[in-house]
């Protein structure tokens, strides 16, 4: 694909120079005779009363044979003006526009290539020397562009002015924030001895009342234990002897040390500790042991519960007499108000009561909701000194922590080559876009380039800022941006950008000369040259 808004300008640079050669001035015409076809440059090679040699070296001739029709030489350079040598070129002088070359097999071909038409001399041919006119247009171009040129040179002093002090002051930041950055190390460490200062009583006061607050949950867990098994030991002293047996303690299954539903009296001797009978300070050393076990009512081989039988089986045909017994007029009024279904459900919750439980029940202590109390007045205080000194603290070393970036954005600009007189750096943090049919490409000079689709989707990196990539004597008029993302099946997008003199900073085109290879135009005043002086005496055309 391939996409253009201009066509590109040929070079600044040979614009200048041909303008030396064809400006606005009064052109000395200068004929030099020599043989057809020979440039002036060669002219010295071509003497009339001297044998010629070929300039290539490979033999000498006679003169009268040079343009003879035949080719002698090897590298065709006897036959400047004939169509012999298949090698061979011929020189076209264009008066008035620019000399040029054609190959010998265009001479006398019917075709005028040469403006000044003698190409054709012998063929016949109707041609006009149109050289003059081309001439005259080519001038009038490359004024133009030796007018970006001068434009655009007068900006890139501008720009090499203001990036100069840009950079002057942007170093002098750098040197001021260095200052502040040891203040604000200093303030920092200031504040850090302040904050731990402050953390040391907060920590001791706050460790005091958690320690004060463990100790009360302490003591009243213990108080609730100690209840709790004083109340277990009457409970499992059925007799009320003051003691509890291995016996009594067989009622509480739960307590079945293999829990294989046979609970014996050795077993339960086991449990009390390998005797039959413990007293309560004895109780105490078992008690923990069998806490987490003990149910407050014991375990019984009670039947399955059975569904209560329905209304239908239970309701039975009434007997004469009990119909007698209440006729329907004479029903007292305490039974007319009583409802069956209740009798139903008293039955039922008897036959619950006698299901035993399967698990402890799950209880929710005043120990397991109640919280932290709140701090002390005093220990409160210590606490808002420190939160307050470490507020501080934070903010001194955001602080810092934005000094010392600002720091490293400035060293990372300062630090990157903007051109051997900083010409460049005004493209810094700056982006250009193109806009297609398809796509809008953006061009960050010191950073990426990219590509969206125009009418909607995700963006493609096309390259990330790698190096200057110019030729040896012009390093600063290409750049290259690798690592962009990757193609289906193929390399990473990468993508080459050309800069060439213009008055205004514009990507001219995009290409894609090969797969996941982009070739972008750029034009920037930062590439404009000094034209060269121009003196219309000065101006020759070979003739």
């Amino acid at each position: 694909m391939y996409f253009r808004l201009f066509n590109n300008c040929k070079s600044i640079a040979m614009a200048s120079s041909y303008l030396l050669v064809m400006f606005l001035g009064a052109v000395t015409a200068v004929e030099v005779l020599r043989p057809r076809g020979v440039p002036l440059s060669k002219r010295q090679f071509y003497e009339e009363n001297r044998p010629f040699t070929c300039l290539d070296g490979s033999g000498t001739i006679a003169f009268d044979r040079v343009n003879d029709d035949y080719c002698d030489c090897k590298d065709g350079s006897d036959e400047p003006g004939t169509a012999a040598c298949p090698n061979g070129s011929f020189h076209c002088t264009n008066a008035g526009f620019r000399p040029g070359f054609i190959p010998s097999s265009r001479i006398n071909d019917g075709i005028c290539d040469c403006c000044d038409t003698t190409d054709e001399y012998n063929s016949g041919a109707t041609c006009q020397n149109t050289c003059r006119e081309l001439g005259r247009k080519e001038r009038e171009s490359l004024q133009m562009l030796a007018e970006v040129a001068k434009e655009g040179f007068l900006l890139k002093q501008q720009l090499i002015h203001e990036a100069k002090r840009g950079l002057d002051e942007k170093q002098s930041k750098v040197t001021e924030l260095q200052l502040s950055k040891r203040a604000s190390e200093d303030a920092v460490e200031a504040l850090r001895l302040v904050k731990e200062a402050a953390e040391k009583p907060e920590k001791e006061a706050k460790d005091r009342h958690l320690k004060a607050w463990e100790e009360q949950q302490a003591v009243i867990r213990a108080e609730k234990d100690n209840t709790k098994m004083a109340e277990a030991f009457l409970r499992l002293d059925v007799d009320a002897d003051g003691l509890v047996s291995a016996v009594e303690l067989q009622a509480h299954t739960e307590l079945d040390p293999d829990a294989d539903g046979m609970f014996t009296e050795e077993e339960a001797q086991g449990v009390l500790g390998g005797v039959e009978t413990v007293d309560t300070a004895a109780f105490e050393t078992i008690w923990s042991s069998i806490k987490e076990k003990y149910l407050s009512e014991p375990q019984t081989d009670a039947p399955a519960p059975v569904d209560p039988p329905t209304p239908e089986e239970t309701t039975e045909p009434a007997s004469d007499h009990d119909s007698e017994q209440y006729p329907d007029e004479e029903v007292p009024e305490e039974y007319e108000d009583e409802d069956p279904d209740d009798e139903d459900d008293e039955d039922q919750d008897e036959e619950d009561d006698k299901i035993p439980p399967t698990a402890p029940p799950t209880e929710t202590t005043e120990e397991d909701e109640q919280a932290l109390p709140p701090y002390e007045e005093g220990t409160q205080s210590l606490i808002d000194v420190a939160q307050k000194a470490r507020d501080e603290f934070d903010e001194a070393e955001r602080a810092l922590r934005a000094v010392d970036d600002q720091i490293k954005g400035l060293e990372k600009e300062i630090s990157l080559d903007f051109g051997p007189s900083f010409e460049f750096a005004y493209l810094y943090g700056q982006c250009y876009d193109l806009t297609t049919s398809e796509y809008i490409y953006r061009l960050c000079p010191f950073n990426r380039v990219s590509q969206k689709p125009k009418f909607g989707g995700s963006e493609t990196n096309l390259g990330s800022w790698g190096s200057w990539s110019g030729s040896e004597d012009n390093v600063y008029s290409q750049k290259k941006y690798d690592h962009g993302t990757g193609c289906w099946q193929g390399p990473n997008r990468s993508t080459t950008v050309k800069l060439t003199c213009g008055k205004e900073t514009v990507v001219m085109s995009v290409s894609e000369p090969s797969r996941c290879e982009y070739l972008m135009e750029f034009t920037t005043p930062a590439v404009c040259q000094e034209p060269p002086s121009l003196d219309a005496n000065h101006g020759h055309t070979e003739l």
